[in-house]
C-alpha cells in the first residue's frame, strides 16, 4: 500500500473586503465625530505701513466710551458695572450722539475669559449695525443692507468703527476658555 503524505496547508484569511471595511469605518467616524469650531472675530486690519508712525490723538471725555473687562469677567462701562446685554443699546446711543468723532476703548484684563471678550466685541458690532441702520433709515428710508455701495460708503463715513484696545505686556499667558 502506498501511503500518501498529506500536505498540511495553512488556512488563508480572506482579506479582500478589509480595505472596504476600513474605508467605511473611516467615513463613519468622520460623520459621527464633532469638529471644534474656532472662534474668531471678523476684522479688517489697516494696511501695513512702511514707516511705523505713532500719532498721539487727544480725545475729550465726552467722545470716549471706556469699556473694561475685569479679572472676574465684569464689564465696566465708564467705571460703572453693566451687563453685556445692555452694552449694545448703550453703545448704539453713544455712537449716534457723538457721530464720527467717537472712540470706544476696550481694556481687557489678561486673566479675563475669551468668552466675555467675544461677547463684548459681538455687542459692539451689533451696536454699529444698529446705529448705521438708524442713519440709513433717516437719510434713505431703508436699512443699511439694502443700500447701494456708494450709499453704504457714505454711511460708514458718517459712522466709522473706532475701537481702540489696550494690550497688557505681561509674560503670563492670559485668557480663560
Amino acid at each position: 500500500m502506498i501511503r500518501r503524505k498529506n500536505k498540511l496547508e495553512m488556512p488563508e484569511l480572506n482579506t479582500t473586503s478589509t480595505a472596504d471595511i476600513s474605508f467605511m469605518l473611516l467615513i463613519f467616524f468622520l460623520v459621527v465625530s464633532s469638529m471644534d469650531i474656532d472662534k474668531g472675530l471678523t476684522r479688517q486690519l489697516p494696511p501695513m505701513e512702511k514707516e511705523h508712525v505713532m500719532e498721539e490723538t487727544l480725545i475729550s471725555k465726552d467722545k470716549l466710551l471706556r469699556l473694561e473687562i475685569t479679572e472676574n469677567n465684569l464689564l465696566l462701562v465708564d467705571g460703572q458695572e453693566m451687563s453685556v446685554r445692555q452694552l449694545r443699546n448703550h453703545a448704539s446711543r453713544f455712537i449716534m450722539k457723538v457721530g464720527n468723532e467717537h472712540l470706544i476703548s476696550i481694556d481687557a484684563h489678561p486673566s479675563s475669559s475669551y468668552d466675555t471678550y467675544f461677547q463684548v466685541q459681538n455687542e459692539l458690532v451689533k451696536a454699529y449695525k444698529e446705529a448705521r441702520n438708524a442713519i440709513a433709515n433717516k437719510h434713505y428710508g431703508s436699512s443699511f443692507e439694502s443700500l447701494t455701495t456708494q450709499q453704504k460708503i457714505m454711511i460708514r463715513d458718517m459712522i466709522p468703527q473706532h475701537i481702540a484696545e489696550t494690550y497688557h505686556s505681561t509674560n503670563t499667558k492670559g485668557g480663560k476658555e
